[in-house]
């Protein structure tokens, strides 16, 4: 009986904190939190709600579900599996939430020491299957905006969990990043990648100028105010995101531009290339 009452504890507890004032996430995000809470059971240390949802700027036709679910120990195959099954049953029953889910699933342990060793991680993502990968430094950003941000649905709070990530270290980290769009193995011929590079460029820019992260939305209004001459391509980036890659909400003339694809690709490589010169 004891792992069916840790369960229902842990259902209880994360129905009262998932309320998010958006009526097309709160069901999405129960029948999340239950099936979690189910599949886990004495595994689940807590489940923790970051990004847009927490920080502010939430679009709902294009912003992710972002999730962090901690755990005692890495997760088993038949976890795996059942979790993989979980997904698939929430995007069959919201299908406006497929590619728009993006959970990770880690240890204590790898969370506590992701800076001395690589670790197993599972996650989901936008456009990627339910997949295990390791992770260790690189997802110092992440970590950083978790800890700073992210709001427990259940189990302890967050910055309980592992030691704070100093603001200079997390900047240096997204500089390193942004930085890694120089290379031309960046720019697939692909709608989708080249906005996410163009705003995240401007995400990152935005950050390490001026020492704090905005929303993409933040950033792409400022960046088009301090850099006129490339306002066209952050608002087609923009017009792109906020479709959610739907090739018919997009304006026939517009998705013309768009899918000139040498072009797009020539005015991305152009644009982070002139945002990059602009780092200390």
């Amino acid at each position: 009986m004891r792992n069916t009452e840790s369960a229902l504890q842990k259902m209880s507890n994360a129905r009262e904190q998932h309320k998010t004032g958006f009526s097309t996430v709160d069901p999405v995000l129960g029948l999340l939190l239950v099936g979690l809470c189910r599949i886990l059971d004495d595994n689940l240390v807590g489940i923790y709600l970051y990004g847009s949802l927490v920080t502010g700027d939430f679009d709902e036709r294009a912003s992710d579900i972002d999730l962090v679910v901690v755990l005692n120990q890495g997760l088993d195959a038949s976890s795996f599996n059942a979790l993989d099954a979980l997904h698939q049953q929430v995007v069959a029953r919201y299908p406006a939430w497929r590619d728009r889910l993006e959970l990770a699933y880690i240890s204590l342990d790898a969370l506590r020491r992701f800076r001395e060793r690589r670790s197993q991680i599972a996650i989901i993502s936008p456009g990627e299957p339910f997949h295990q990968i390791e992770a260790g430094r690189d997802w110092l950003i992440s970590w950083y905006m978790l800890r700073e941000t992210g709001l427990a649905l259940c189990g302890p709070a967050v910055a309980s969990l592992f030691d704070p990530i100093a603001k200079s270290e997390y900047i240096e980290a997204v500089q390193r990043h942004i930085e890694g769009y120089r290379k031309p193995s960046s720019f697939a011929a692909d709608i989708s990648n080249w906005s996410y590079i163009v705003l995240t460029t401007a995400r990152g820019v935005y950050t390490v100028l001026q020492g704090r992260p905005p929303s993409k939305a933040q950033a792409a209004a400022w960046a088009t105010a301090c850099f006129p001459q490339w306002a066209r391509l952050i608002e087609l980036a923009l017009i792109w995101r906020a479709g959610s890659g739907d090739v018919d909400s997009v304006d026939k003339c517009v998705m013309e531009e768009m899918q000139d694809q040498q072009d797009m690709q020539r005015r991305t490589q152009a644009f982070v290339e002139d945002m990059l010169a602009r780092l200390p």
